[in-house]
């Protein structure tokens, strides 16, 4: 089971042969940032690592600090006056595989006196909400917030075989897998909202996968070429 993280909030158990979502889980947002625009405190965080653009005289400069670095690293400032402030909230999701429902919520305010015991229909998934707060020592008037999420995970061995290759549209929530050892493309849908993040769940926990962000025109052809190639294939197999 392929496990999908949506910049909604959304983490959905999907086939990876057939791309039907077995079940979803709602979540807060996976990342909340103000949109308005500030002289020296204008940041567009990229919601599948947390990472931080700065907007420059019109231009885009990737700082040196994620939001999770700058929360880990905080209270901390910078030498043009910027002062940084940061928390952080941990939880294990106790989730029932069969359903997606959330049985529990663990963390270190949990009041439950008993520890938490798996079972073969339940798995524990970590979340970690980062919050981040920048303040101008120039003008008091003017702060900026941000929260961001991510699921606890592993990097992909490079020994694991993974038979699919998925492309994510930078723009939504379109989403193509490919069998990686015939190039058939498997399925193609829309989950509604961007892609951030993409797991394999094995017994140490999620694992991330690798996968391609495209743009919107170079997601449209793609699909293009799926749904020629179903069509020959429709028309072939009427023919016999």
């Amino acid at each position: 089971m392929t496990f999908i993280s949506t910049l909604d909030g959304y983490l959905r158990a999907v086939d990876p042969t057939t791309g039907v979502t077995k079940w979803e889980l709602k979540e807060e947002p996976i990342l909340r940032a103000p949109s308005s625009i500030q002289k020296r405190l204008t940041f567009l965080p990229d919601p599948r690592d947390g990472a931080l653009y700065m907007l420059v005289d019109g231009h885009l400069k990737k700082l040196s600090y994620s939001i999770p670095e700058l929360v880990n690293f905080s209270p901390c400032r910078t030498s043009d006056g910027v002062l940084y402030t940061g928390s952080k909230k941990d939880v294990w999701l106790e989730i029932n595989m069969k359903t997606g429902v959330k049985e529990r919520e663990l963390s270190h305010s949990s009041e439950s006196s008993q520890c938490p015991m798996s079972t073969s229909q339940t798995t524990y998934i970590g979340r970690t909400v980062y919050e981040l707060t920048m303040f101008d020592t120039e003008n008091r008037q003017r702060k900026w917030n941000a929260t961001f999420a991510d699921y606890s995970s592993h990097l992909l061995a490079a020994a694991t075989s993974y038979p699919y290759q998925h492309f994510a549209s930078s723009s939504d929530g379109h989403l193509l897998t490919v069998d990686a050892s015939s190039g058939t493309v498997l399925w193609d849908r829309n989950l509604g909202s961007a892609i951030v993040a993409m797991y394999l769940l094995q017994n140490d926990g999620l694992h991330k996968l690798p996968y391609t962000v495209v743009g919107k025109e170079t997601m449209e052809e793609l699909a293009k070429v799926f749904y020629v190639e179903r069509y020959f294939e429709t028309v072939g197999t009427s023919r016999k």
